[in-house]
C-alpha cells in the first residue's frame, strides 16, 4: 500500500511539473483577453494587443465597447467558458498562436514581440 501512495505521489508531482513547464508564453496575450472579460478590465484587454492593432487608440470608451463586443462575440461562441477551457499551441514559422477550446481547435491568431511581452497581432 505504501509502495502505491509513493507512486500516485510521484506520478502527480511529475504531471504537475510538466502542465507547468508546458505553459507556453506567447498565450499570455490571449489568457489576458479572457482574464479582461471576466473581470471588466479595459486596460488589461487594451494591453494585449500590439501597437499595430491599437493604432494610437488610447480612448478608455472606445476600448471598453471592443471589450464589450469581445465579451458578446465570445458569449456566443463559447457559452460560459472559463479560461481552463482554452489550451495553446506555437507555430514559430508564421508566428501563430494556435487556440483550442476543449480540445478542439478554434483559431490561429498572429502574436508579435513587443519588448519583453508578447502581443496579439490582429483583431
Amino acid at each position: 500500500m505504501k509502495k502505491i501512495f509513493v507512486i500516485a505521489v510521484i506520478v502527480t508531482s511529475s504531471l504537475t511539473a510538466y502542465a507547468q513547464k508546458a505553459h507556453i508564453i506567447q498565450s499570455t496575450p490571449f489568457e489576458n483577453v479572457l482574464r479582461s472579460m471576466k473581470t471588466d478590465s479595459v486596460s488589461l484587454f487594451m494591453n494585449a494587443f500590439s501597437s499595430k492593432i491599437i493604432g494610437g487608440e488610447k480612448d478608455e470608451k472606445v476600448w471598453l465597447s471592443r471589450l464589450n463586443q469581445g465579451k458578446e462575440k465570445f458569449k456566443n461562441r463559447f457559452g460560459a467558458f472559463q479560461p481552463s477551457d482554452f489550451s495553446y499551441s506555437y507555430e514559430k514559422k508564421e508566428s501563430k498562436l494556435i487556440i483550442y477550446f476543449k480540445g478542439m481547435e478554434q483559431h490561429r491568431m498572429s502574436v508579435i514581440k513587443e519588448g519583453k511581452a508578447w502581443k496579439l497581432n490582429e483583431k
